[in-house]
C-alpha cells in the first residue's frame, strides 16, 4: 500500500508531462512547417549618401545642333544669276552685214534683179524687175519681192495710172489663173501699188514657169491691159536672196 502512494506522484507527473508534451507538440511542427518560398531575408537598407558615393556620375548628353532649312534664294537673286549664265541655245546675233562688208549689192539673174541694202544696221533684200518706156526712159510697170519668211513671199507691183482702180487686178501663170481680185492699197507718183504674197507653192511654180502676167481693166475703154513678166532668171535670183537674208 505504501509503495503504491508513493507511485502515484510519480505517474502523475509522468502524465502531466507526456500531456504537455502532446499539446505542444503540433505547434512546433507548425512552426516548422513554413515554405520556402516565404523565407526571406531582407536585404540591408542603403542609405542615401552611400548609393550616391557608389554610382559613377554619367556624362551629360550632347546637345543635337538642328540645323534650320535652308531658305530659298530671293526671286531677285535667281533672275540676276539667270541674266549672267551664258546662253548656249541662243547665241548673240552680230550686226547686219554683207559679203565682203559690202554695204549694198546688185547682181543680175537673167530677167530679175538681186538688190540688198544694210542700211541703220537693218538688211534688205528684193529680187525685182521693171518694165518701162524705151524713149523717155519712164518706168511704166514693175514688180518686187522681199525674200521669202514663214512660208510666204511678199512683194508689190506698180502699174501706171488710167486704170480702173476699184477693179482690182488679176494675176495669171502662163495658162493658169494664179490670183483674181487682187486690191490697189494706194497710188504715187510713180503709179499705183498692188500688194500680193505668194505661198511657196506658187515661187515653186515660177521657177518652171515662163512667163507672170498681171492685167488690169482701162479706165476710159474697159479694155484689159496686161504686162508680161518673164521669168527667167526668177529661180536663181529667189536663191540668191535666200543665201544673203534680209
Amino acid at each position: 500500500m505504501s509503495r503504491e502512494r508513493r507511485r502515484l506522484p510519480l505517474l502523475l507527473f509522468v502524465g502531466l508531462a507526456a500531456i504537455a508534451i502532446c499539446v505542444s507538440l503540433p505547434q512546433w511542427a507548425s512552426a516548422q512547417d513554413v515554405p520556402v518560398g516565404d523565407v526571406t531575408e531582407a536585404a540591408p537598407a542603403v542609405r542615401p549618401e552611400a548609393a550616391r558615393r557608389a554610382a559613377p556620375p554619367k556624362p551629360a548628353p550632347k546637345p543635337v545642333a538642328v540645323r534650320p532649312p535652308a531658305r530659298p534664294a530671293p526671286a531677285a537673286t535667281q533672275a540676276q544669276a539667270q541674266s549672267q549664265a551664258p546662253s548656249v541655245s541662243q547665241p548673240a546675233s552680230g550686226p547686219a552685214t554683207l559679203p565682203n562688208g559690202a554695204s549694198a549689192i546688185n547682181e543680175s539673174y537673167g530677167d530679175w534683179t538681186v538688190d540688198c541694202r544694210v542700211t541703220e544696221g537693218q538688211k534688205l533684200c528684193v529680187l525685182a524687175q521693171s518694165q518701162g518706156n524705151s524713149q523717155n526712159n519712164q518706168r511704166l510697170f514693175a514688180i518686187e519681192l522681199r525674200t521669202p519668211k514663214d512660208g510666204r513671199a511678199d512683194g508689190t507691183i506698180l502699174m501706171p495710172f488710167g486704170l480702173k482702180l476699184e477693179n482690182g487686178a488679176i494675176l495669171r501663170l502662163d495658162d493658169k489663173d494664179l490670183g483674181q481680185g487682187l486690191r490697189f492699197s494706194t497710188c504715187i507718183p510713180a503709179g499705183c501699188l498692188l500688194p500680193v504674197s505668194f505661198p511657196t507653192v506658187a515661187t515653186e511654180a515660177m521657177k518652171t514657169a515662163k512667163t507672170l502676167t498681171a492685167a488690169a481693166l482701162n479706165l476710159s475703154s474697159g479694155d484689159p491691159v496686161a504686162f508680161n513678166i518673164s521669168l527667167n532668171g526668177f529661180a536663181a535670183a529667189l536663191a540668191r536672196i535666200g543665201q544673203l537674208g534680209g
